[in-house]
């Protein structure tokens, strides 16, 4: 049975290529969290209409990191979205449009997502740079490197839920922790798992970038470590 998230977050479940998670947050704001493939966009503003929502009630996105999969989708969801777009400092330049990500890393992968980012169509938004420790409305930032050197995750207390990323996926009923082909460094992947867990606080929902948000908070976490 599908996890019941907490009352004013919805899950969008993309259909494209890796399926990946868009999540919506209703605490008074409303807040995007990820975006999705370019060819997700309709998919995600359907999730937003159906939540009851218009593109343009939008007050921010949130960006767990810059990979296609996760920034994609924006461009296609403006003019109607008109908000500033969230990303840590490192990856900042890379959604603008001012740089593009290394050839090297990820055993070769990243040079597809270099060539890939030079076609992709990059959204017409502020962007804001976040570092660790920020708060942004209602979520806290934590940096958690290791699939990408800016990666975080956002967690807010007003839902219990913390939104991951690809720091981990979902599989089944449990967490993994992303691997050595898809990260830049799958040793500081599981670094980030450990640190995370130690800062959070009362935290039941987990929601990652791929496969179901699930309950359990920390101690599902935890667990992906093996």
């Amino acid at each position: 049975m599908p996890t019941r998230l907490p009352a004013g977050v919805t899950h969008v479940d993309c259909r494209t290529r890796d399926r990946p998670n868009v999540y919506l947050v209703d605490d008074g704001d409303l807040t995007l969290v990820d975006a999705g493939w370019p060819g997700d966009a309709t998919t995600v503003r359907a999730g937003v209409e159906g939540a009851g929502f218009d593109l343009a009630d939008v007050d921010r996105v949130l960006l767990t990191h810059y990979d296609a999969d996760h920034v994609g989708g924006l461009a296609g969801l403006t003019p109607d979205l008109d908000a500033p777009v969230f990303v840590h400092e490192r990856e900042a330049a890379y959604v603008a449009g001012d740089d593009l990500p290394p050839w090297t890393a990820r055993n070769g992968l990243e040079a597809l997502h270099r060539l890939y980012y030079r076609r992709l169509d990059l959204p017409d938004l502020p962007i804001r740079a976040v570092r660790d420790g920020d708060t942004v409305a209602g979520f806290t930032v934590h940096h958690t490197p290791g699939h990408t050197p800016g990666h975080v995750a956002y967690v807010h207390e007003g839902t219990q839920t913390v939104f991951l990323g690809d720091l981990v996926y979902g599989l089944g009923d449990e967490l993994r922790p992303t691997g050595r082909f898809t990260s830049y460094d799958a040793a500081q992947v599981r670094e980030s798992i450990r640190s995370l867990c130690e800062a959070l606080g009362d935290v039941r929902f987990v929601c990652p970038g791929h496969g179901p948000p699930l309950a359990g908070g920390r101690d599902l976490l935890a667990r992906s470590l093996g």
